[in-house]
Parts: C-alpha cells; structure tokens; sequence
C-alpha cells in the first residue's frame, strides 16, 4: 500500500515537472529577445548622439591675411543646420585659403597694406600719430626780439618756465637761465640772481635765487613754489628781479619782468623768454595813495585818516618797499607841523588806518594845506621819497575838490583816492 502512494507520488511530480520546466523555458526565450533589442535600439541610440564632423578644414601652417567677404553666409544659420549650400561654400573658402597660402611675398605685402574696411584685417589701426595732437608746452617771447633789445636797452633777456601743478596744488617756476646782462663790476661781469615773487600779495612771499659769480650769462637750473588754487592764478603777476649782488655796498638793480598769468595757460608748461626792464621805468605812476580827511568846527579839529596804499614802486634790493606816510601842514608857505605814521615792511600795497590831528583855527582854514608824502624808510641810510600829494584850497585839480568837499561837509570825513605825483 504505501509502495503504491509512493509510485503515485513520483508519477505526479513527473508529470508536474514536464508541464511546469517548458514553460520556464518559453518564458526565459522571450525575455532574453526583449533584452537583445532594448540593447540593440540603446547602440544605435549612442551612435546617433555622437556627432562626427561632417567636413575636415584645413588649416595652413603660416599665418596668411584672411580677406573679409570670402565666406558670406546670410542669414542666422545655426552651426549644425543642414542647408545645402554650406557644405559648398565651406569647400569654396578652404580652396580660397590654400590659393591664398601659396601666393607670393609681394601678394602678402600689397594685403597688409590695404585698409582695414576694404581690405586685409592686418591695418595699421592703434598706431599712435603725433601730428595730430597738440604740443604739451609753448615757447612765448615776450617784448621785442634778441637784437631790438640789445640796441635799445641792453639788459639782457631771461628764461623761465611756467607751470600749474594739479597734484601738488602749487604754482611752479623754473628759473633756467639770463643772457647778456651788462656789466656791473669794475672787472667787467656781475654776480646776478634773481627776487621772485607774486602781486599782489600782501604776504610777499618772495623767493631768492643763488648767486652766480662772475657772469654775464648765469645758469641757474632752480625751482620755485607758490601753493594756490588754480583759479587764483588767474589774478596774479608774477614778477622777477635781477640784482647785482655787491658784499661791501648796496645792490644794484640789472632789471625786471613782470608776466600776468591770466594772460597764459599755466595748466601745461610754458617756456618764456623776456627781455629785462629797466626797474624805474616800469610803472606811470608812483602809485596811489587813500586817505580821508574831516574838520570839526567846534573843537577847530583838522583830522586826516590814512588808510592804504596800492602799487607803490620797489625800492629795496627784495623788490618791495617799507613805506610810512609823513603828513606836513603848511600854513601861508610855511611848515608849521609835521607827523607820521608806523613803517609796514616789505611791502607795496600797504594799509595803515591811521588818524593824525592837527589843530587849525576857523580863519587859517581857507589859506591851510597839508602835504601828504610816502616815504622808503632806510635803517642805514637816508629814507627815500615815493611821492606826494597835496590837498587845500590853494591847490589844483583833485587836491583841491577834495579839500572843498570836507570844508561843505563839516563833521564827516570825506575820502579819496590820490595819484603820488614827484
């Protein structure tokens, strides 16, 4: 009995196992053909996304001029379209750039010369060409020439160079060189140098050169600086005196110039060359002097106030002054008292704000007048006079309105200004 179950068994499985392996077998045939073309479609799938070029260029080994033109595309055609005529004018432009690799040196040459629009793209753009930009200095000759100044005064000319400098904020001066000064020596040379400064200024803030010995044409190759603002140069003159230097006596004046700078472009180098003036001939006048002056009858009170003066002549070796004012009051042709003011030292434009008082009667009024005199004042030796100005009813032209125009005034003081006279 269990024999028979156990036959039966087997003959079950058997028969199990022939139905069931067949169809693993048909199952795993399909799949491994589904397999095969998934992977089949995957390499072609690659090949296509490799992109191979479609056209080898050739590329010579020389550097050749490329003429613009040769390959006129139109349109925005992207780089992988695929219109017919590229591929045609592709050809067109290699067969262009072999032709173009064997033609000769004097081809190469005519290329290169040819503008930049019409022709090769080697051109001469960015090369630098002087002639058309500016000079960045100036030669200017002041007065006459060389040989008009030699026959008329003969003093010689000088070289200097004017220039702003933005970064420093300072006005610079090159004193380089004097030509031909005269002779100021018993040995027939002099020993120059030269006083620069600035007007008006009330600070003079004069600069000195060194003084070459023994010449008649000195070089001095020195610089000078005067902080400012650009825009004040415009309003400034500058003046340089030529001295002779003397150890035992006074110096003696060869000459000066005077350059205003409103009258030149400072903002780049300016090379000057003037001609030395004689000092005492440079101005027409002496200057000019303001004062004011009052009568107060009740006290019988004459008072004048001195206020300033402006462009008053040089006078010492610095080229300035140090100017006081003496007021004298002459009554009938007499000089019956005199008074001054305080000394203001080295300077031209001087301002003093001064009252002198002198006392004269009610009836001396008419036949007074008072002397108004600028004076050098000199520690050394005798001050000198600067010019004079005289106001009262006995006097002439400005002197006298001003003195009728205090005496119709009483009590306020009448001011003006006064050119000095010799």
């Amino acid at each position: 009995m269990v024999a028979v179950l156990v036959i039966g068994v087997v003959c079950g499985a058997g028969a199990a196992l022939m139905v069931v392996v067949p169809m693993i077998l048909y199952k795993y045939t399909n799949c491994c053909a589904s397999c095969k073309k998934k992977h089949k479609d995957h390499e072609a799938q690659k090949s296509v996304a490799m992109a191979k070029p479609t056209q080898e260029f050739y590329i010579p080994s020389e550097k050749v001029p490329v003429q613009p033109g040769v390959v006129t595309v139109q349109g925005q055609t992207p780089l992988g379209s695929s219109r017919p005529d590229l591929r045609s004018q592709i050809s067109h432009s290699r067969q262009s750039l072999v032709g173009t690799a064997a033609s000769s040196e004097a081809d190469r040459r005519s290329l290169t010369s040819e503008s930049s629009i019409g022709g090769s793209f080697e051109s001469d753009i960015g090369a630098v060409q002087p002639e058309l930009y500016a000079r960045t200095n100036e030669v200017l000759v002041l007065k006459e020439q060389v040989d008009t100044a030699k026959k008329k005064c003969n003093r010689g000319r000088l070289h200097v160079k004017l220039k702003y400098d933005f970064n420093t904020s300072d006005f610079v001066v090159r004193l380089i060189e004097a030509e031909n000064l005269p002779a100021m020596d018993f040995g027939g040379t002099s020993d120059p140098y030269v006083k620069l400064s600035l007007e008006p200024d009330r600070d003079k803030r004069i600069k000195q050169s060194n003084v070459q010995r023994k010449t008649l044409n000195p070089t001095f190759n020195e610089r000078f600086k005067f902080p400012m603002t650009f825009e004040e140069t415009h309003t400034k003159t500058l003046r340089m005196n030529v001295f002779d230097f003397d150890k035992f006596s006074r110096h003696d004046a060869i000459g000066e110039i005077t350059i205003p700078l409103g009258d030149i472009d400072v903002s780049r180098e300016v090379d000057v060359w003037s001609d030395l003036e004689d000092p005492q001939a440079r101005h027409g006048s002496l200057g000019d002097l303001l004062f004011s002056i009052s009568y107060l009858p009740t006290a019988e009170r004459l008072t004048i106030v001195l206020m300033k003066a402006r462009n008053l002549k040089t006078m010492d070796i610095s080229g300035s002054a140090d100017p006081f004012v003496k007021v004298t009051l002459i009554q009938g042709g007499k000089r019956i008292k005199k008074k001054k003011t305080t000394v203001k030292k080295n300077t031209c434009d001087p301002v003093w704000n001064e009252a002198i008082i002198f006392n004269v009667p009610a009836s001396a009024l008419k036949t007074c007048c008072l002397e108004v005199m600028v004076v050098d004042y000199d520690l050394l030796g005798q001050s000198g006079k600067m010019g004079v100005v005289l106001v009262g009813g006995m006097c002439s032209g400005l002197g006298k309105t001003h003195w009728n125009d205090m005496t119709q005034s009483p009590r306020k003081p009448v001011a003006m200004w006064h050119t000095l006279q010799d």
